[in-house]
């Protein structure tokens, strides 16, 4: 009997989608593609990249864990089949977002189905801005069953590699993790404190923002959030972890 993770799923799900791009197969390698990235969502408005956030948070990833990475953060569209090459995607909000092609929403609900993860990641310290809207209005069009909601504080995010009492970024506005769960899984998280902001860094080296109110410390629990983010993609609820995402398989969506 095979047997199946989180990665092998989300690279038949890559396979199918590059399929369905070219009609006709192409070869799907794990190998040194198989190291964790992550790949930035970008859309015309309303979204930033920021990639040597996610460079500093990955070499933190190499360094405290077993996990093996690649240091790189690529940017990709939503509807782009390549997406599915990257077990870890992040969309970083600025303002409104544009409203996405049915295409682009039947991809992301596909990607997160076969095992893709997305964090959401809201740069503009405004709890009911538009940002926050829009998402609340994408995920409404993704999972129209399954709201957006706060995570409890037993949360596997919250114990994924370190034990964290609650979330942390730039700021401290929301101070709280919202998700759509599907069963024993979360596959898409929503965070309102800028975690990105508190890691990113500049071409000098040094840190890019001030992170407030708590500094230094401050910021270093947003980085070990972004670690457990990382090993929560990868591994979510473990042995019901599998069995949860065959089953997504065999519905083929989550609702």
């Amino acid at each position: 009997m095979p047997k199946w993770s989180r990665r092998s799923v989300l690279g038949s799900g890559a396979a199918s989608a590059l399929v369905g791009a070219a009609g006709s197969p192409k070869a799907f390698a794990l190998g040194a593609a198989s190291r964790v990235d992550v790949a930035e969502i970008v859309l015309p408005s309303g979204t930033t990249s920021r990639p040597e956030a996610w460079r500093r948070l990955l070499f933190e990833v190499m360094q405290t864990t077993s996990v093996e990475v690649n240091p790189d953060a690529v940017q990709v569209a939503p509807d782009d089949p390549a997406l599915f090459a990257h077990p870890f995607s992040v969309l970083i909000g600025t303002g409104e977002l544009p409203e996405l092609s049915p295409a682009s929403v039947s991809q992301l609900v596909r990607y997160l189905t076969y095992g893709g993860f997305l964090f959401v990641d809201d740069a503009t310290g405004a709890p009911d801005g538009p940002f926050s809207r829009s998402i609340r209005q994408l995920c409404n069009r993704m999972f129209p069953t399954r709201p957006l909601s706060p995570l409890p504080g037993d949360h596997s995010v919250y114990r994924s590699y370190f034990l964290l009492d609650g979330p942390q970024g730039r700021l401290k506005q929301t101070n709280v993790l919202e998700g759509v769960t599907a069963g024993p899984i979360t596959p898409l998280v929503y965070f309102g404190d800028d975690l990105s902001g508190a890691l990113d860094r500049g071409d000098d080296g040094r840190d890019r923002y001030p992170v407030v109110p708590g500094g230094a410390y401050q910021r270093r629990e947003a980085l070990k959030l972004g670690v457990n983010l990382i090993l929560y993609s990868l591994t979510s609820n473990y042995k019901h972890d599998i069995a949860h995402v065959m089953e997504l398989l065999r519905e083929g969506r989550l609702e």
